[in-house]
C-alpha cells in the first residue's frame, strides 16, 4: 500500500513539471449579466487548474479562448485551445439554462485542453480510465431535451431563461390635444360660454420617454414604458403616461423594426380650462409604438419611435379624453 502511494506522489509531481502555461482570455458573449464575464473567467481558470495545467494572465504561448452563445432558451458555450495563432483543440458544450452553465464551461475547457504538451513535447492533461481502485469522475452537462422524450412539464416551465435587459432614455417632439368643454352652468349666457367653454387645442410640446425592457425571447421583449410630454406655449400643459405592455420585433437583425402596445394609468394637467378640476385629470391610460433598432447585437443600443397615448379623465367616463404623439430618439442599455 505504501510502495502505491509512493508510486502516486512520483507521478502527481511529474505532472505538475509538465504542466503548461495556459493564458485565459476573457469571454466573448457572456453580456446576460454584470458581473457573468468576470465569473465565466474564473469558473475557466478553475477548470485549466484541474487539468494539470496553469492560468495566467499573460505570457503563455498557449490560449484559452471561450465563447457563449444563446441557441433559443439554451447557451452554447465553445471553447478553443490557440497555439502559435492557431486553434489545436476545441471543445463544445449546451447547457439549458444559467444554473447549468458552470458545468458546461468546466467540460468544454477540459475538452479543449486534453491534447496539451508541455514544452519537451509531453502530453500535460490526457483523459485516461481510472484503475479499479480510483473512483472515476463524470462530467454530466445535461442537454435540453426534444419534444415527445417524455418530459415532465412542471420541469420545464421552471427551468430559468436568460434575458437581455435595457434601460432606455430619450428625448424627442410631441404633439398634444385637450378635449371640448362646454360649461353647463352659463345658461345661455354668451359672455359665460365665452370665458368658460374651451375647445379641443393641439399643442407642441417636447416629450421625454424612459422604458425598461425585458427580451425574454429574441422576437418579443416585455416593456415598461414612462413619456412624459409637457408645454410651456401661453397655457402650461402636462401629459404622463406609463404603460406596461410588450414589443414584437419581425427580425433579429443589426437593424429592427418594432411594433408595440401597453395599458396603465396616466396623469394630466392642463391650464385650458377655467376650472382647475376640469383640467387635472388622472385614470386608465394607453397607448401604441413602433420604430426601430439600430445596433441591436450591442450592449448600447440606438432606438427611434414614435408614441400615441391616450389618457382618460376617470375610469368610468371614456367622454374626456387627453392624448399627446410623440416622436424620440433613445439611448438603449
Amino acid at each position: 500500500m505504501k510502495k502505491k502511494n509512493f508510486i502516486a506522489a512520483i507521478l502527481s509531481l511529474a505532472t505538475l513539471s509538465l504542466a503548461a502555461n495556459i493564458q485565459v482570455l476573457p469571454p466573448s458573449g457572456a453580456d446576460f449579466a454584470t458581473d457573468a464575464p468576470n465569473m465565466v473567467q474564473s469558473i475557466v481558470r478553475a477548470a485549466v487548474g484541474q487539468t494539470g495545467n496553469t492560468p495566467v494572465e499573460s505570457g503563455a504561448d498557449i490560449q484559452l479562448r471561450t465563447t457563449l452563445m444563446t441557441m433559443g432558451s439554451s447557451i452554447v458555450v465553445v471553447c478553443e485551445q490557440v497555439k502559435d495563432g492557431a486553434v489545436v483543440g476545441t471543445g463544445k458544450q449546451k447547457a439549458p439554462s444559467v444554473d447549468d452553465l458552470d458545468v458546461a464551461i468546466e467540460s468544454a475547457a477540459k475538452q479543449a485542453l486534453a491534447n496539451v504538451e508541455d514544452d519537451y513535447g509531453s502530453q500535460a492533461y490526457a483523459p485516461e480510465p481510472s484503475s479499479t481502485s480510483e473512483p472515476q469522475v463524470v462530467y454530466v452537462v445535461p442537454v435540453e431535451p426534444s419534444r415527445g422524450s417524455g418530459e415532465d412539464p412542471d420541469d420545464s416551465f421552471a427551468r430559468k431563461r436568460p434575458t437581455r435587459n435595457y434601460v432606455s432614455y430619450g428625448l424627442g417632439m410631441a404633439m398634444w390635444h385637450n378635449y371640448d368643454y362646454v360649461e353647463d352652468r352659463c345658461k345661455g349666457d354668451a359672455d359665460c360660454h365665452k370665458a368658460r367653454d374651451t375647445k379641443m387645442t393641439w399643442e407642441q410640446a417636447f416629450v421625454f420617454h424612459y422604458a425598461r425592457i425585458f427580451e425574454v425571447i429574441p422576437q418579443a421583449a416585455i416593456t415598461i414604458v414612462n413619456n412624459m410630454d409637457i408645454s410651456f406655449g401661453d397655457e402650461w400643459q402636462w401629459h404622463e403616461a406609463f404603460l406596461i405592455g410588450g414589443r414584437w420585433f419581425p427580425s433579429t437583425g443589426v437593424i429592427t423594426p418594432f411594433l408595440g402596445a401597453g395599458i396603465g394609468l396616466g396623469i394630466q394637467s392642463d391650464d385650458h380650462y377655467y376650472d382647475a378640476n376640469e383640467g387635472f385629470a388622472i385614470g386608465l391610460a394607453g397607448g401604441a409604438e413602433l420604430g426601430v433598432i439600430f445596433f441591436r447585437n450591442s450592449s448600447v443600443q440606438l432606438e427611434v419611435g414614435a408614441a400615441w397615448d391616450a389618457l382618460w379623465d376617470g375610469f368610468e367616463s371614456f367622454d374626456r379624453r387627453f392624448g399627446a404623439g410623440s416622436f424620440y430618439v433613445a439611448i438603449n442599455y
